[in-house]
């Protein structure tokens, strides 16, 4: 691999040891998959930081980084955390290990109002912007909908790129690798995040390729439209290993190649096998986070009412983390779902679901219209999920 003056002097060490092993990281799986160079980088992405996850060895390597003075080369968001970083768990050396995670990732250099699965809603990539990082979800959307270039990386490989201020010019920031060659055509309007969901779990298990999805899509705002889209595109990531989406009308032209390949038409009866039809009282929502801005907009009384048909007595809400100004939104919404409609709403900023144990919490269904959350929530949370039409 060719390296500028700067990156030979990573490798010899003379920027000191961390850096050191962090490009030697970053090359060797560069190198592995054919990359003859570095890029820069503006933006780097770690996921892998919920304790149940990593376990006391991830709790290890993040402190002794910590400890040997490493620090961030590039703006650094890192994923939420389990809901052990709320203090949830009676567990009380659960909390503390992973209180320590954050603390070393602070450390370290990540920006501390980030722990979001959703780090284009803090600081928005421009088109063809390189970036490194490191959420299925977010990876996808980056290059589906803004037309960024990241792989789909490891937490570990983001975290060193965060590092260094590089990754390797390989895969996803490549426009040759940027070809869609399969067509995907859905016979049905994609009306909500349920149907969206369900779309992208199926596309997610029929590509090879990246897909070229044509669908008309219908919401009441470009907010739920957002909401939509990327819960589809999360799906797709969580049914495969799909860096990118081509979305006809959406993904920004000159991102992408077109190849000719074969169509799949998709009708709407071929959903049904993914569709969990069972009963829970609790509602699941932002997987991805949404925001507050988003939450009011589906908090509304028309979906209140709805919820409560659907017999939904608790939503739980994961969102971005938030300061002081917006406490004054979020009350009025608890207030008025708690007193209207008898629905408690608890928002966890910061927190994901699925990489937290909900058993021990004591749940045991969920229902949800997130199809990354129905794919993860029984085999890594531990509750059965059910579908909700919202």
């Amino acid at each position: 691999m060719h390296l500028s003056r700067i990156e030979e002097k990573m490798l010899s060490g003379e920027y000191g040891e961390v850096v050191e092993k962090a490009i030697r990281v970053v090359v060797k799986v560069g190198e592995a998959l054919g990359a003859e160079r570095l890029v820069e980088i503006s933006h780097a992405h770690v996921s892998g930081i919920s304790y149940f996850n990593i376990g006391d060895e991830g709790l290890e390597l993040l402190e002794d980084l910590s400890n040997k003075g490493a620090k961030v080369g590039v703006y650094t968001t890192a994923n939420p955390y389990s809901f052990a970083g709320l203090a949830l768990y009676k567990d009380k050396e659960l909390v503390e290990k992973q209180v320590r995670i954050i603390g070393s990732l602070l450390k370290i250099g990540v920006d501390p109002n980030s722990f979001t699965c959703t780090p284009y809603k803090l600081r928005k990539p421009l088109t063809g912007e390189h970036l490194a990082w490191a959420e299925s979800s977010a990876v996808i959307y980056a290059n589906s909908v803004l037309g960024a270039r990241t792989n789909r990386e490891g937490g570990l490989v983001a975290l060193m790129s965060a590092l260094i201020g590089r990754t390797y010019y390989a895969g996803m920031h490549s426009m040759e690798n940027r070809k869609a060659s399969e067509v995907i055509v859905a016979l049905f309007d994609v009306d909500s995040i349920l149907v969206a969901s369900l779309l992208g779990l199926y596309i997610g298990g029929v590509s090879h390729s990246i897909p070229y999805v044509r669908a008309r899509y219908s919401a009441e705002n470009e907010l739920l439209l957002d909401i939509m889209l990327r819960s589809m595109l999360a799906s797709i990531a969580t049914t495969s290993d799909l860096p990118m989406a081509v979305l006809e009308s959406v993904t920004p032209q000159h991102t992408y190649i077109i190849e000719k390949g074969e169509t799949i038409s998709v009708d709407i009866r071929e959903l049904e096998n993914m569709n969990i039809k069972c009963y829970s009282d609790t509602l699941l929502l932002g997987c991805p986070h949404i925001t507050l801005h988003e939450l009011e907009a589906l908090l509304r009384d028309r979906h209140l009412d709805l919820l409560q048909k659907y017999g939904i007595s608790k939503v739980i809400v994961t969102v971005p983390k938030y300061d002081e100004k917006h406490y004054d939104v979020i009350s009025k919404l608890i207030q008025k779902a708690r007193e209207r409609y008898s629905i408690e709403v608890q928002i966890l900023p910061g927190a994901c679901a699925v990489v937290s144990n909900l058993k021990l919490l004591g749940f045991t269904t969920i229902a949800t219209p997130h199809g990354k959350a129905l794919h993860y929530l029984q085999n890594l949370a531990g509750v059965k999920p059910c579908t909700i039409h919202v």
